[in-house]
C-alpha cells in the first residue's frame, strides 16, 4: 500500500497517525523503548583487584591477633571497596616450614589457605619459604639459618602488570606496606595512567603516627590504613564451605570488639 502518495507542487505533504505507523514501525518501537531508560541511571562501578601480601599483613597484625586469622577476606574488601566492582581478590604467601614431614604451623595455614580457596574470587598464589644462611654479627661470627620467604614480591608484581595489560582491572587495591612494591606501582602510574591507585597499610593503631605515605601519595594514590576494627565482623563460618575447621587456637572475636593494639596481646 502506497500511503505516501506524491504531492501536488505548493502542497504539504499531509500523513496520518495510522499512516506513520504504518510506514515507520522501526522508529516507533526504538522511541518506547528509549523513553523507558531512567535518567538518573548509575555509572558503572570501576573492576577493583585486591593484592594481599599475605606476609607482611600477617607479621603487621594477626601474628599479635590469632582470633583474627579465619578472616573472610572477600566479605571484608567487598564491604570496604563498596563503591567497586571486586573482581578479583589475590592473596600472595607461601607455605611455612616447609622442609618437616610434620607442622602444626603449616597445618593451620593450610587449613585456612583451603578455606579461601572455597571463594569464589579469591586466589591464592603461592611463593617459597626457604633457609637463608647469615653470619652472627657478634663476636661468634656463627653461621645459622633464617627462613625467609621468596618470591612474593615478584608475584604480586607481575600480576599487576598482566592485569593492566590485559584490561581485566581500573583500580588497584595493593595491601601491603613493603617498599619493595613501590617500583611496581610507579611502573603502573607511569605507563597506565587512567588506573586508579589505593594503598591500604597494615598498621597497628599505635604504630600509625610512625609510617609515612610520601612515596605512593606524591604518585597521586589514595593511602589508607586497613580498617582493623572490622576484622571480627568478616570471620569465616566454622566450618568453612569445602569443610575446614578453623584451629582450635584461632579464638573467636566478637564483632564489635574494637581495633587490636598492642595492649590487647
Amino acid at each position: 500500500m502506497n500511503v505516501l502518495r506524491t504531492k501536488k507542487a505548493g502542497q504539504p505533504l499531509r500523513v496520518t497517525p495510522s499512516q506513520l505507523r504504518e510506514v515507520t514501525p522501526t522508529m516507533q518501537t526504538t522511541t518506547a523503548v528509549s523513553t523507558n531508560i531512567p535518567l538518573d541511571s548509575q555509572p558503572a562501578k570501576l573492576r577493583s583487584t585486591i593484592y594481599i601480601d599475605g606476609f607482611n599483613w600477617f607479621f603487621a597484625i594477626f601474628r599479635h591477633f590469632p582470633q583474627y586469622k579465619w578472616l573472610n577476606v572477600q566479605s571484608f574488601f567487598e564491604e570496604i571497596r563498596v563503591d567497586d566492582n571486586v573482581v578479583s581478590i589475590k592473596y600472595f604467601t607461601a607455605l611455612v616450614e616447609p622442609k618437616p614431614l610434620v607442622s602444626a604451623r603449616r597445618s593451620r595455614q593450610a587449613l585456612y589457605l583451603n578455606a579461601l580457596r572455597q571463594l569464589p574470587k579469591v586466589r591464592v598464589i603461592l611463593g617459597a619459604y626457604q633457609d637463608r644462611e647469615v653470619t652472627c654479627r657478634g663476636s661468634c661470627r656463627q653461621q645459622y639459618l633464617v627462613p625467609e620467604e621468596k618470591k612474593t614480591d615478584v608475584n604480586i608484581a607481575v600480576h599487576m602488570i598482566d592485569d593492566v595489560i590485559n584490561d581485566t582491572t581500573d583500580r588497584i587495591v595493593l595491601v601491603s606496606g613493603d617498599s619493595d612494591l613501590e617500583p611496581a606501582i610507579a611502573w603502573v602510574h607511569k605507563r597506565y595512567p587512567d588506573i586508579k591507585l589505593n594503598i591500604y597499610l597494615p598498621v597497628l593503631e599505635e604504630e600509625k603516627k610512625n609510617r609515612r605515605n610520601d612515596f605512593y601519595e606524591k604518585l597521586g594514590a589514595t593511602v589508607k590504613f586497613l580498617p582493623l576494627n572490622l576484622f571480627g565482623k568478616h570471620q569465616l563460618p566454622n566450618p568453612a564451605p569445602g569443610g575446614f575447621q578453623r584451629p582450635a587456637s584461632w579464638a573467636v572475636l566478637a564483632a564489635a570488639e574494637a581495633a587490636p593494639s598492642k595492649n590487647q596481646r
